[in-house]
């Protein structure tokens, strides 16, 4: 009697602690749901805002996303290959560079994450329209644009790790219809912002 007495005790203390060990994991669970659901909220606001923001080019509103000590890198191509400048914020009236200016158009689509789209020069077309952000890849447009600088003794090897840290867990967006609109956000301090305005990819001109 007394060995099956000791054998019940020790069967619900196991149960007990099988359901504490199970609630424990639900509950972070949740938090990690919880977390991972603000922080796509969070991306989507900052993606969709400097959208609307660059279409009705308010410098204001454009500005508010870019963190003050990060700036702003835009990629264009002045020539066969493409480079970047940097610049603390964005002047729709004063556009990088300056013969190209910054174009509006209507965006009748929704952000949608995935795979973004991809253009093909030669039927100067692109695989797919609509409004992406592709949070499984990290971003390296800066780095290759700083690689190449490096070999032709443009910049040192200490200015490419500095590309390559910064530009670290930043994610791409295209946004393309009529025209295009390609940048890149980036968390910083627990935040998003816009990081690189790509207006070199999407045209096959050198």
């Amino acid at each position: 009697m007394r060995n099956l007495m000791l054998a019940f005790c020790c069967a619900a203390m196991l149960l007990s602690s099988c359901n504490r060990t199970k609630k424990t994991e639900e509950t972070k669970n949740t938090v990690t749901d919880s977390a991972q659901l603000a922080d796509t909220q969070a991306i989507t606001e900052v993606i969709t805002r400097f959208a609307r923001a660059y279409m009705s080019q308010d410098n204001e509103k454009a500005n508010a996303l870019i963190h003050p000590d990060l700036g702003l890198y835009i990629i264009y191509r002045p020539g066969a290959m493409d480079t970047y400048e940097h610049v603390d914020s964005i002047d729709f009236k004063n556009p990088v560079p300056e013969h190209f200016p910054y174009t509006t158009f209507e965006n009748d689509y929704v952000l949608t994450f995935g795979e973004v789209p991809t253009y093909d020069c030669g039927g100067e077309k692109w695989d797919k329209l609509g409004f992406f952000c592709d949070t499984t890849k990290q971003a390296n447009q800066l780095a290759e644009i700083a690689a190449f600088k490096q070999e032709f003794k443009e910049i040192d090897e200490a200015a490419v790790a500095a590309i390559k840290n910064l530009e670290k867990d930043s994610y791409r967006v295209v946004l393309t219809q009529d025209e295009n609109l390609i940048f890149h956000v980036k968390k910083h301090q627990g935040a998003w912002y816009i990081l690189v305005l790509d207006r070199a990819y999407g045209w096959c001109d050198a």
